[in-house]
């Protein structure tokens, strides 16, 4: 499936192997890779070759006057419209192992964002789109669209209060996890979400306070014979509730330590397959963002994380959690990024209590011209579904650039390789896809 298809239940790369000896080489390398930025951002460049530029602003972020769309002033506010017709070739349409369909893709996204424009507060909204049709394939053709809108309170100079709430219509990708072999449409689902989070300082000292909800409903599916399946049992809420506290130099470092809560409750007593999945859950976490020679940042966190289901056959499992990133201008012109998360995610897998997902990317952009981007990305990801013993390995790479034209107009190629490869018996598959698309924006 082409990335932007994808929301963040995998990653949107991929890389080929031919085995599990190249899988764990690369893999290694991968790692390798990672640890080398970590000791690279901290050589990064002398005082005296430094230049402007900041880990707030990369190659990929970083404004572009003559290029960026100038948006229309409406009051205190500015209407950024947008709208992307992409054209894609995908050789593996339904991720299946052995039996590979390909189909070229027409991908229109029209998007709205307007934002403030104020001294203080803020105040945000948008929509978009992302609609598919399929050239062979109908019965794949879908429509996404999200509305929401968030914003900022500023209570006091040390204090404010943050939050946002959407609605969005999504189908879940073909290369999920949790995508049911032999399905013939692709899963449709409704989310509404909502978040807040508090903010105050006491000198360099600072404690927040955050609440995030999401609800999750499902529609029924059928198969290519006609039997239904009953998605509607996985309809379910989730909440968490945090708080972190921490101290902080503006500019330089943070240190904290963060505690978070959650529940899911689902609305059927079983699932698809006769499980209670409801289950409440703890986060702890320490970690800090440290400035490295105004060039460099690092974001490291590490903590455990425990689940734990109502229903006894799942159990509960914990284990360390945990993450970092590195954002390392090399030059003003090349921006390098290494990540590494690990967490729990849900998933509807007979018999598992959901699975420990651990992903690694190294991602590099270039400026090569003042008006063309290049991107490069490696990725690995590895889900560790508990109870059953199934490990899936996927691995990517991706490839593209971006040619701005002018203030109004960019054209975008990307070339992306997935490949999952797995213990379970017909998971794995192989798919590349070649994306060409025109972006409009004033």
């Amino acid at each position: 499936m082409p990335s932007h298809h994808r929301r963040p239940f995998i990653p949107a790369t991929g890389i080929p192997s031919s085995g599990p000896k190249a899988r764990n080489g690369l893999k290694r390398r991968l790692l390798a890779a990672g640890a080398g930025l970590a000791l690279a951002g901290g050589l990064a460049l002398p005082a005296g070759a430094q230049t402007d530029t900041s880990p707030d602003e990369t190659v990929a972020t970083r404004q572009h006057p003559e290029y960026d769309p100038t948006g229309i002033r409406m009051g205190g506010f500015i209407l950024y419209p947008s709208v992307t017709l992409d054209e894609v070739f995908d050789s593996n349409i339904y991720a299946t192992q052995g039996h590979d369909t390909s189909d070229l893709i027409t991908v229109l996204q029209p998007k709205l964002e307007l934002k403030s424009n104020w001294n203080v507060h803020q105040l945000n909204l948008h929509a978009s789109g992302d609609i598919d049709w399929y050239a062979q394939h109908s019965r794949e053709n879908y429509a996404n669209y999200d509305i929401g809108a968030d914003g900022r309170l500023e209570v006091y100079h040390d204090a404010w209060i943050a939050g946002g709430a959407d609605y969005s219509l999504w189908h879940l990708p073909r290369t999920s996890p949790n995508n049911i072999v032999g399905q013939a449409d692709p899963t449709e689902y409704n989310q509404a979400s909502a978040n807040v989070v508090g903010h105050k300082e006491f000198g360099n000292l600072f404690v927040e306070l955050g609440d995030s909800y999401n609800r999750y409903d499902f529609a029924n599916a059928k198969t290519f014979d006609g039997r239904t399946i009953l998605w509607e049992r996985q309809n379910h809420d989730e909440n968490e509730v945090s708080v972190r506290t921490g101290y902080t130099i503006q500019g330089l470092y943070e240190l904290y330590v963060k505690g978070a809560y959650n529940t899911r409750n689902y609305d059927s007593a079983s699932d698809m397959s006769g499980f209670n999945r409801n289950s409440n859950g703890y986060t702890v976490l320490v970690g800090g963002n440290y400035n490295l020679t105004g060039i460099t940042s690092v974001d490291l966190f590490a903590g455990y994380r425990s689940q734990d289901y109502d229903d006894p056959r799942l159990g509960t499992f914990s284990a360390p959690t945990g993450g970092a990133k590195i954002t390392w201008n090399v030059t003003p012109l090349t921006t390098v990024t290494g990540e590494i998360t690990r967490d729990i995610d849900e998933t509807i897998v007979v018999g598992a209590a959901g699975y420990f997902a651990t992903k690694e990317t190294v991602a590099a952009d270039h400026e090569l011209l003042r008006n063309l981007i290049l991107h490069l990305q490696l990725s690995h990801e590895s889900d560790d579904f508990q109870n059953i013993g199934r490990t899936d390995d996927v691995y990517g790479v991706g490839l593209g650039g971006k040619y701005m034209l002018n203030q109004m107009t960019a054209i975008n190629v990307r070339y992306n390789y997935q490949v999952r490869s797995s213990n379970g018996t017909g998971i794995g598959y192989a798919d590349h896809n070649i994306l060409v698309g025109l972006t409009f924006h004033m």
